[in-house]
């Protein structure tokens, strides 16, 4: 048996410096007088100095013995006041210099949180191996949270861990990655741990794409010249996303400054009353169709906003306060021609189903020029349909479109590889939709044929 005395031991300014009960430590030290140390200190040479590694509470509890005269018994010899037992950490095994140095280390209060994270990683690994060499299951997250933060948890159910088991079950996770130069450059935990949440949906997505992308095809998409408001009444169908461009209660179909770009012009009536009928269909059903966890995008006049607002509220959507603008740069339309001023944007609203994350944290303001017009008057820009559905669809996702139009919907879902299904009752603009789907599957042809 080796000893040293008490007062020749260092301890190390940086180990933590936790707060130890007093009565606790009565109970702890009464234990050692009665039953003998069980396991001695063990202690690292530096220089001269013989430095603590673990064991700081064995070793408080035999500074008091010794200072109320008491004595105690190691391996069943009786220990000389002012003494304690010890092990050199350069003579334990490999699992036990192991235990030694986590211990030693993880209660230092100078780590940053990559070591600290890195230290409980090891530590869950040596229990993990420990158990095994046992026969036992593993530890649970709760297990070593119990270990790590013994006053703080000391009294609570597994249930009541809360926050000490969340946090410690993110630093298991992020040790894992700490090669990753982004994570471990994060400036905390949480930081590092978003990183990684993000990086690894980045991942998923691109795999997802490339299993996708090999069967995707033109003939996903599905154009129907119906009536939207039946349509969406009778269909089973469910969908990821609603983008959908209806009209605005705006008289729109008397305005007739389409500058000769769209044959006809506004070729439906757009009263309050007709869109009120509109509405009293898509917000309930659009719900309806909705996947449990979906994202709705809905165009609309800035004056009808409110009351969109709140009916799509009413059906069970989540409304987002403020609508997002489409910043028409090159806008030419002047509602008071004479007084000003040009009408230079558009309003949306953009509601959430359940709690579907967005894919891309986009402004409320997206700059978009007009597409080459096709024949349709309020025909959207493709990129713009692209920028909102990139926010909220991963390949493979369905969307749906029930006022489709001349189907901007049906390119900006090609270019991200997703089903869209498009409702259009005006035959003419129904058939500019057919024919850019033709499109599509006439560009996938060619980039087939010359081995793209």
């Amino acid at each position: 048996m080796k000893l040293i005395n008490v007062a020749a031991i260092k301890v190390a300014p940086n180990r933590q410096r936790r707060q130890f009960d007093a009565a606790r430590m009565h109970e702890f030290a009464d234990g050692i007088q009665k039953r003998g140390l069980l396991h001695p200190i063990i202690l690292r040479i530096v220089g001269e100095d013989y430095v603590l590694v673990a064991g700081e509470r064995r070793l408080r509890a035999i500074t008091d013995i010794g200072a109320l005269g008491g004595t105690y018994k190691h391996d069943g010899e009786e220990v000389a006041s002012g003494f304690v037992p010890y092990t050199l950490f350069d003579d334990l095994d490999l699992i036990a210099a192991e235990e030694a140095e986590l211990e030693e280390n993880i209660h230092r209060e100078d780590l940053t949180w990559q070591e600290r994270a890195a230290a409980h990683s090891r530590l869950n690994i040596l229990r993990t191996q420990q158990a095994e060499a046992r026969g036992e299951a593993p530890p649970t997250v709760a297990t070593l949270a119990r270990e790590l933060k013994p006053e703080a948890t000391e009294g609570l159910g597994d249930g009541e861990l809360g926050i000490y088991q969340a946090d410690l079950r993110r630093e298991l996770i992020v040790a894992k990655h700490l090669d990753n130069p982004l994570v471990k450059g994060a400036k905390n935990i949480d930081e590092a741990f978003k990183i990684l949440k993000k990086e690894e949906a980045t991942n998923r997505n691109r795999e997802l794409g490339t299993i996708v992308g090999k069967t995707f095809t033109a003939d996903w998409h599905k154009a129907l010249n119906e009536d939207s408001l039946d349509w969406m009444k009778n269909s089973i169908d469910q969908f990821d996303v609603i983008l959908t461009d209806p009209i605005y209660g705006m008289g729109a179909d008397e305005f007739g400054d389409s500058g000769g770009l769209a044959v006809g012009a506004h070729g439906y009536k757009d009263t309050v009353e007709l869109w009120r009928e509109h509405m009293e269909v898509l917000a309930p059903q659009s719900f309806r169709l909705a996947k449990a966890q979906a994202h709705l995008y809905v165009f609309c006049d800035i004056d009808r906003f409110p009351e969109m607002k709140e009916r799509f509220i009413v059906a069970g959507w989540w409304v987002f306060r403020t609508p997002l603008i489409w910043y028409k740069r090159s806008g030419m339309r002047a509602p008071w021609p004479e007084h000003g001023p040009q009408r230079k944007y558009e309003t949306i609203l953009y509601a959430v189903k359940g709690k579907r994350p967005t894919l891309k944290m986009g402004g409320d303001v997206l700059d978009y020029p007009p597409d080459t017009n096709l024949g349709h008057a309020a025909q959207k820009p493709v990129a713009l349909f692209e920028d909102l559905l990139r926010r909220s669809v991963l390949p493979g996702n369905s969307v749906l479109d029930p006022f489709a139009g001349s189907g901007t919907i049906f390119p900006a879902c090609h270019a991200l590889k997703c089903r869209a299904t498009g409702i259009e009752l005006d035959t003419a603009s129904y058939g500019i939709a057919v024919k850019r789907i033709e499109g599509l599957r006439a560009q996938q042809e060619l980039d087939l044929a010359i081995g793209l």
